[in-house]
């Protein structure tokens, strides 16, 4: 039994190690893996108007019931930056009001289809695929 149970042990220690270059969770990806997919645009959508909508508004203009909040359509960080800043939050200096941190709250999988939705309603000069450089 005990020869079972090392060898048990020794498979699992195996398998861990291979699999662990093979995954980083915490990796966000330069661009969204979502982008351009309708399921997860319609989810996202989804979520925006349950999450977001209330200070960034309806239309993504910024123009919530809860006060102005940025206006998305111009979003021009890229995804990774968008990812960030749902995660942790931001303040402004000098505004009373600021982005709360969502991270433990919202799903990383559930921001990712809702910057999927909001490159739906970007404008021009918005960059929502990569940072500038």
């Amino acid at each position: 039994m005990c020869k079972s149970i090392r060898r048990l042990f020794g498979v699992a220690i195996l398998g861990a190690v291979v699999n662990v270059p093979a995954v980083f969770a915490d990796e966000i990806p330069e661009v969204n893996p979502f982008s351009g997919d309708p399921k997860a645009i319609r989810s996202g959508q989804s979520w925006y108007r349950g999450v977001c909508a209330v200070c960034h508004g309806g239309r993504a203009d910024g123009q919530g019931d809860m006060g102005s909040g940025a206006d998305l359509r111009k979003f021009n960080k890229g995804f990774r930056e968008y990812v960030n800043i749902v995660k942790t939050g931001r303040r402004v200096e000098g505004r009373a009001q600021f982005m709360p941190a969502w991270e433990g709250v919202i799903k990383e999988e559930d921001i990712y289809k809702i910057g999927a939705f909001l490159e739906t309603v970007a404008i021009e000069g918005a960059n929502w695929k990569q940072a500038k450089q």
